[in-house]
């Protein structure tokens, strides 16, 4: 993404305060969860006898995929009001091309899934992951970004449908969660989404079963997704 672009995507965002909204959220959402950790951890324990501690694995799964719903949803929108000018249709007759356009426009979404999660994860510091597995993680949010980003822009005439897609995606990422639950059939459902799999690799840390898995299922989710854009292109 060139400087000169970039400076325009932030104009925009800086205008629209629903944009704006939606790249601060991931931080404050950490701050919160920070702030409730620090000090409600007591009270939770004293009137529920709950203690926090043991889903900390949990708590850090569901502020990380915050991440990717929002700034996918930032970046699908971008594509969606230079698809209503016509933007991307002169584009695509420039050198860049139709899919330089794409791969540019998805570098806010790769890119800042992976800083959020890293400073989310060192903001938290309440569980335990190697460096690795932490990158791994934040490559796999950054492509979950991605997704976002392409299905709203694919799917979405306009960006209030827009938002109420990105709400109806946020949703499923309930199915993170769905170890607690304790049923295997909704395990087996939540299985076969890439948003269980962050899940386990914060639990299960370097194991190759879930490490194998998490890439497997999110490549498939990409390629789908990818495959059904140059179907059904504009």
């Amino acid at each position: 993404m060139s400087r000169t672009s970039f400076k325009a995507d932030m104009k925009i965002i800086l205008r629209e305060p629903i944009l704006l909204l939606f790249i601060l959220l991931p931080l404050l959402i950490a701050l919160i969860f920070k702030a409730l950790i620090n000090f409600g951890e007591v009270y939770v324990y004293t009137f529920t006898g709950i203690v926090l501690e043991n889903y900390y694995g949990y708590i850090l799964t569901g502020v990380f995929l915050i991440t990717p719903s929002m700034l996918g949803t930032v970046t699908g929108f971008l594509m969606i009001d230079e698809r209503d000018v016509k933007i991307n249709e002169l584009i695509g007759i420039t050198p860049i091309g139709y899919s330089g356009y794409v791969m540019n426009r998805l570098i806010i979404p790769f890119f800042g899934s992976i800083i959020y999660t890293l400073y989310s994860y060192y903001l938290l510091n309440i569980y335990k992951i190697s460096f690795v597995i932490l990158g791994y993680i934040a490559v796999l949010l950054g492509l979950q970004g991605i997704l976002v980003g392409l299905i709203l822009y694919k799917i979405a005439d306009d960006k209030v449908k827009g938002l109420t897609y990105s709400k109806g995606m946020s949703i499923f990422t309930v199915l993170a969660m769905a170890d607690l639950i304790n049923n295997d059939f909704i395990i087996y459902i939540a299985s076969i989404t890439p948003f269980y799999w962050i899940t386990r690799l914060i639990i299960d840390g370097n194991k190759a079963y879930s490490v194998t898995m998490a890439a497997i299922v999110h490549l498939i989710y990409f390629l789908i997704i990818v495959w059904l854009g140059k179907i059904y292109r504009e």
